[in-house]
């Protein structure tokens, strides 16, 4: 059996082979041939102008269901006497056919492990870096201490960003202590190495309390974040 392909594919292209004719009549056909019973908008007056308004109300009819993508033919009429006969036709398809291609998973290229890595790698210079500052401080306590303190350290876009963007979804475990007989006070222990703390930091930061509450605002508004940084620096 032959296969037919639509010849016109728009319909500009079907209004332009309607204007080379000077029959004003037509008939448009669903199919690829001349059919009686196919048939779906006709006009049979003399009124070229009116043929033409009629012949794009029916297309832009057609390219309103974008899924109708039927071939439709059309075909001039000539007057012959009290017969109305078609002359010459020719097939168009305004619709295209999508065609559907086989989903491909995205995979991460080599450049986007090597951008995490580089990362990572620059997360853990970072961390070295500051640990051996405070270090140096620690043996220098005249120096002094380095701007931004604890602020500084959270500010870096580095950090920032492999805390939100690469090293989301990490918690923590909280741990719930019960003081009972024969156990150390685990509070009382937990108050004394604050203090300390605090009076070691006082000397290196001379924002701290800000600092810290920044620290504090972070635990409570970015638990995740909070948690990863606890992590780092425990290890």
């Amino acid at each position: 059996m032959a296969s037919y392909q639509p010849e016109l594919h728009n319909a500009e292209a079907v209004l332009s082979y309607y204007d080379g004719y000077d029959q004003a009549g037509y008939s448009v056909y669903v199919g690829h041939k001349v059919d009686p019973k196919s048939c779906r908008y006709t006009y049979t007056g003399d009124d070229k102008n009116m043929g033409r308004e009629q012949l794009q109300d029916a297309l832009n009819s057609l390219l309103s269901n974008p899924e109708n993508t039927n071939t439709y033919c059309i075909a001039m009429l000539e007057k012959k006497g009290k017969k109305i006969e078609d002359v010459n036709s020719i097939s168009f398809q305004l619709n295209k056919r999508q065609s559907l291609q086989p989903y491909q998973p995205q995979q991460m290229g080599n450049y986007q492990n090597t951008a995490l890595l580089g990362e990572l790698n620059s997360l853990k210079s970072q961390i070295a870096a500051l640990q051996m500052k405070l270090d140096e401080e620690d043996e220098e306590e005249e120096e002094e201490p380095e701007e931004g303190g604890l602020a500084g350290f959270m500010k870096n876009p580095a950090i920032q960003n492999m805390l939100i963007q690469q090293l989301t979804g990490m918690f923590m475990p909280t741990t719930k202590v019960t003081n009972v007989a024969g156990v150390v006070d685990v509070a009382t222990d937990q108050d004394a190495k604050i203090d300390e703390a605090i009076e070691i930091l006082k000397q290196f930061d001379a924002n701290l309390g800000d600092d810290l509450l920044l620290l504090a605002e972070m635990a409570l508004n970015d638990k995740q974040q909070f948690n990863f940084l606890l992590k780092m620096l425990r290890k």
